[in-house]
């Protein structure tokens, strides 16, 4: 009898035995299985940080590629203004003031002209010259003043003859039209010399506002 309690406690002795090494395998296994997941994770996120730094990179440089080049922007802030026909706009315009209007080439030449056939030699005129081309007016409320040969051709109507006689020709002014020159309300005029059967002509023009920048009255003003 004493034998076979020997052998069962034997036996049981044995079977913790083996039951404990089972537990100590199993539980081996659960930490060898969680370091590995650990591992696996954190290789994870090594390679999503590095992809995620490659793929900011890849972004920057496709900003940089499609950037408008600063040469286009200075070309478009340089188009000139185009006109209702599309055609760029050649046409300056007024600054406001009357010494913003310039004199054509062309009327200068016809104004030299005028002034050279209008030319005439007298002992007493300074220089020796006299210019039958300038008009004389008798004295008046302009006499005297700045510009008053426009100021009195401003207080005529149009359609107004101005004769004046001069040392060997005989002169008109006339007041031609009214009408508008880069949004001033302008007057066109004619001046006219005959010497004999000959006859020399040139344009005028005269403008209303203020002369330039330091004008407080609008007036009349002579172009040429």
């Amino acid at each position: 009898m004493r034998q076979i309690f020997r052998t069962v406690a034997a036996a049981a002795m044995l079977l913790g035995i083996a039951e404990v090494a089972q537990a100590q395998g199993f539980l081996k296994r659960l930490v060898d299985s969680a370091a590995q997941q650990a591992e696996a994770e954190a290789q994870t996120v090594v390679r999503d940080t590095i992809a995620s730094g490659l793929r900011g990179d890849g972004d920057k440089s496709g900003d940089e590629e499609t950037a408008p080049p600063a040469e286009s922007a200075g070309e478009t802030a340089a188009t000139p203004p185009t006109s209702s026909s599309g055609a760029a706009s050649t046409t300056p315009k007024s600054s406001g003031y009357i010494d913003a209007l310039r004199v054509p080439p062309e009327i200068e030449a016809q104004k030299a002209s005028y002034n050279k056939f209008g030319e005439v030699s007298c002992n007493d005129c300074e220089g020796g010259i006299d210019f039958d081309g300038r008009p004389k007016f008798p004295y008046d409320q302009f006499s005297g003043q700045y510009g008053e040969r426009a100021k009195r051709a401003g207080s005529w109507s149009v359609g107004h003859v101005h004769r004046w006689q001069g040392r060997a020709s005989k002169g008109t002014l006339t007041i031609a039209r009214e009408e508008q020159v880069d949004g001033f309300r302008c007057r066109r005029l004619e001046y006219r010399l005959e010497k004999g059967s000959a006859s020399a002509s040139r344009p005028g023009l005269i403008c209303f506002g203020l002369a330039n920048r330091s004008s407080e009255v609008e007036n009349w003003h002579e172009i040429y």
